[in-house]
């Protein structure tokens, strides 16, 4: 099926514009069917002569939704880390009081509960 570049041009941008709330929700459900429509979109249509423009803004798009992914990745690999840190007792966590105080929790390598002030 070949459709107008424009429509096809048009149906990318949008589907990046929710990729990129996706990403920022944290909606992985979606990436994923986001990446599946894309990917159809592709194998469906042919571009014959594209705008060079529009293919720019796409490039555009498309780079900010990779460092976006890029940066999420990273967070869950830092939080995946400091959860393991955590339940081994390697290291202690930060927090913050009612008051706003802030307090750090941990638990030592001996086992023994920290609160330091």
């Amino acid at each position: 099926m070949q459709t107008n570049p424009d429509q096809i041009i048009e149906k990318l941008e949008t589907l990046l514009g929710k990729e990129r709330s996706a990403i920022l929700a944290g909606d992985l459900k979606s990436i994923g069917s986001i990446a599946s429509e894309k990917e159809k979109l592709f194998i469906e249509n042919k571009i014959a002569a594209p705008n060079l423009e529009a293919l720019e803004r796409l490039r555009k798009m498309v780079s900010r939704n990779q460092t976006l992914l890029a940066a999420a990745i990273k967070g869950v690999r830092a939080v995946t880390s400091k959860l393991g840190a955590l339940q081994s007792g390697q290291c202690e966590l930060s927090t913050y009081n009612k008051s706003g105080k802030r307090i750090v929790l941990g638990v030592g390598l001996a086992g023994t509960l920290q609160h330091k002030a």
